[in-house]
Order: C-alpha cells, then sequence, then structure tokens
C-alpha cells in the first residue's frame, strides 16, 4: 500500500529568497522534504547549496495526519 500525500491540502508557502533557514528544520525543496544543516542561512543560500530551485516551509503535522490518518 503506497500512502499519497495531497500538497494542495498543507500549508507548505514558498519562501522569499530572503527568509531565513534554520539547522534541524524541515523543508519542501523542490517537492522532496529535506532537513537543513545549516543555522541562518537565507533561502538563497540553502538552494544553492541543495542545487534545488524553490523552497517551501513543511508542514510536518498535515502531512503526518495524512499518512498516517491522525497527527503522530
Amino acid at each position: 500500500m503506497t500512502n499519497h500525500i495531497d500538497t494542495s491540502k498543507l500549508d507548505e508557502p514558498i519562501l522569499d529568497d530572503r527568509d531565513p533557514v534554520y539547522a534541524d528544520y524541515m523543508y519542501v525543496a523542490d517537492g522532496k522534504v529535506v532537513l537543513s544543516d545549516w543555522h541562518a542561512i537565507t533561502a538563497r543560500e540553502f538552494k544553492i547549496r541543495i542545487d534545488a530551485k524553490e523552497i517551501r516551509r513543511c508542514d510536518i503535522y498535515g502531512r503526518s495526519e495524512q499518512f498516517f490518518g491522525r497527527a503522530a
């Protein structure tokens, strides 16, 4: 069984290039969930470091609720 995440129902806005990115936070980079290893860099710097075109905030609660049928 494959669980599908409906990203249209998640609160995952695109980060502006000037927005801060923090270590040990999860983000969505080009559609894939990633964990940041860097603290206090900008979204632009993060995109360069991981070779991504788009960074979004990750809705961990919403993803858990869809995947497990409830919030983890």
